[in-house]
């Protein structure tokens, strides 16, 4: 199931996808919210496949409403960093990790599909960053790694938007990734059951249309199943976290000429299988 979370008045519902319509699974009862269908595991994901059969292909037009961030307020939202080997190898200063590392995008850089991300006066190299992630559906707490999957509810899009002066300024990974809506996640949520290879996703990033970013999720330096079996044994990950597996080759720092988003342009992340994310510069 392609999984949405929408606009309704003044308030939102959780959705599914079945072709250009999205069926309305709140309103039928099955969660008020993600985070409510997440927690409710298999038996939520049953009454939300009966629904949609129910429905019998009628709903709200796709392009007749807003969608919102799948989650809206993610519990945590934790990005892996050099996780490609090609994004390693175009960075001069990056040295193969021997464990994975991981930064936080804190919930005030969450962003919707379609929303505007405004150009922060501290940054003029505002950056792109095309990342897969997956979306915790069980508690994990020092796993196994057979544990891991399982413990998957599904899989989304973040655009992990860097502002690269402020972030490579002393290091301050921090806050150059977290200014307002910085981090823009959607514009679905593919349940497991139907992305069953998540280590060989295509992923692309375009900006005004031209392909910046074409990379594989088969260039990962971790393993799925490694980075959050180390992640889970740092910390307990629960249903509803948001996990990024990093980027792959071709973000705007080290293209020759450097290439930085501006007021007006056209930001697209895209994986097959989800779909593509897009937002605007102002």
């Amino acid at each position: 199931m392609k999984l949405v979370t929408f606009a309704a008045g003044r308030g939102s519902r959780v959705g599914a996808i079945v072709d250009d319509r999205v069926v309305d699974l709140s309103t039928a009862g099955v969660a008020d919210s993600m985070l409510d269908l997440i927690r409710a595991g298999r038996s939520g994901l049953a009454k939300a496949k009966r629904v949609i059969r129910e429905a019998g292909g009628k709903g709200k037009r796709l392009a007749d409403i807003r969608l919102l961030a799948p989650i809206e307020h993610p519990g945590k939202v934790l990005c892996s960093g050099i996780n490609y080997k090609s994004h390693a190898d175009e960075n001069p200063n990056a040295k193969m990790p021997t464990y994975p590392h991981f930064f936080a995008k804190i919930s005030t850089a969450i962003a919707a599909p379609e929303d505007e991300i405004k150009l922060p006066p501290l940054t003029r190299q505002m950056d792109y960053e095309v990342e897969f992630c997956a979306v915790i559906g069980k508690s994990l707490s020092a796993p196994s790694e057979a544990e891991v999957m399982p413990a998957i509810f599904g899989y989304t899009l973040l655009n992990d938007v860097s502002a690269r002066d402020v972030q490579f300024a002393d290091n301050q990974i921090t806050t150059g990734k977290n200014f307002d809506r910085f981090a823009p996640i959607g514009p679905c949520i593919v349940t497991a059951d139907e992305l069953t290879a998540p280590d060989k996703v295509r992923l692309k990033t375009r900006l005004n249309g031209e392909v910046m970013q074409d990379g594989s999720t088969a260039d990962w330096v971790f393993s799925l199943p490694r980075l959050l079996r180390y992640l889970a044994s740092v910390m307990t990950l629960l249903p509803g976290d948001i996990v990024s597996t990093g980027t792959p080759a071709g973000v705007g720092y080290f293209k020759k000429p450097q290439v930085f988003m501006k007021p007006g342009d056209i930001v697209e992340i895209e994986a097959e299988g989800i779909g593509v994310l897009r937002n605007r510069i102002v």
